[in-house]
């Protein structure tokens, strides 16, 4: 939550920066939430950021027993292809689920007028950013010790990638945000929907073992896309095909809605608190 302190000053500094220096204040006003963010969240927990990591593993963990080991689920390297799409669902589903209640969570700085709202899901999709790339390097050594190895394509692939998903999920949580201060049961629903999108994206199964016929499905699903870019990346070392390009659009499409709806109806925010 943030405090009533930081509401104040923030709001009194937004009336009185310049134009030119708007930016800068902007800059750290986000740095200032995330870090309380962060430290809120993980206050009085021993393993810290470890605990971001340790929930993806433990589902890979699963995921691998069941269908490598007691199925005999014939993929190569299967272990390190699942951690290549689970870390980036992970992030996926943390922002999400939040994102119904990023407004209604921060109940002062939604009614300060000249507070820019909009940062208030970013600050969540940054966060849930931070402990992505925490888990890149333990990504690094599950590849390594399969024998694999990355490929020179990480060095602009990977900060690539990351701005799609980054831009994709936020988004997502500005739309959902600003639908729920308004339609309550938009948070509820949207665990239901991620539970599906789970199954409906080759997360715990990989695109070559689905037939030809059914691929369709998976480019009209607006975010299987990402994760079998994310996947193709991380495991094969490939970075440039019709699915990265289809994750661009539909980054953009996410974004352009999210923007229109939060302007539409920002104006109420106040009034449906």
């Amino acid at each position: 939550m943030m405090t009533k302190e930081i509401s104040s000053t923030c709001t009194t500094a937004a009336q009185n920066a310049s134009f030119s220096s708007r930016w800068g204040w902007y800059r750290d006003l986000i740095s200032v939430l995330l870090h309380k963010e962060l430290e809120v969240r993980y206050k009085s927990s021993i393993l810290g950021y470890l605990w971001s990591i340790m929930n993806p593993l433990a589902q890979a963990a699963v995921f691998y027993l069941v269908f490598s080991v007691y199925m005999r689920f014939a993929v190569a390297h299967y272990l390190v292809a699942l951690l290549a799409a689970l870390f980036a669902w992970q992030w996926f589903t943390n922002s999400v689920l939040q994102g119904p209640h990023t407004f209604l969570a921060n109940p002062t700085l939604v009614k300060k007028v000249s507070s820019p709202r909009y940062i208030i899901p970013l600050v969540t999709v940054l966060q849930d950013m931070v402990h992505f790339l925490i888990s890149l390097p333990v990504f690094l050594v599950f590849k390594l010790t399969d024998g694999l190895l990355p490929a020179v394509n990480w060095i602009w692939g990977i900060p690539s990638l990351t701005l799609i998903t980054f831009i994709t999920i936020y988004g997502i949580c500005l739309l959902l945000g600003t639908l729920n201060l308004f339609l309550r049961d938009i948070g509820n629903l949207v665990g239901i929907l991620v539970n599906i999108l789970f199954f409906s994206c080759p997360i715990m199964y990989v695109l070559d073992v689905v037939p030809k016929e059914y691929l369709i499905y998976f480019k009209i699903n607006p975010i299987a896309p990402l994760f079998i870019s994310w996947r193709a990346l991380l495991l094969n070392n490939t970075f440039g095909d019709e699915f990265l390009l289809l994750s661009i659009g539909y980054a953009a499409i996410f974004l352009v809605m999210g923007i229109w709806v939060y302007k539409k109806l920002e104006y109420k925010f106040a009034e449906v608190m």
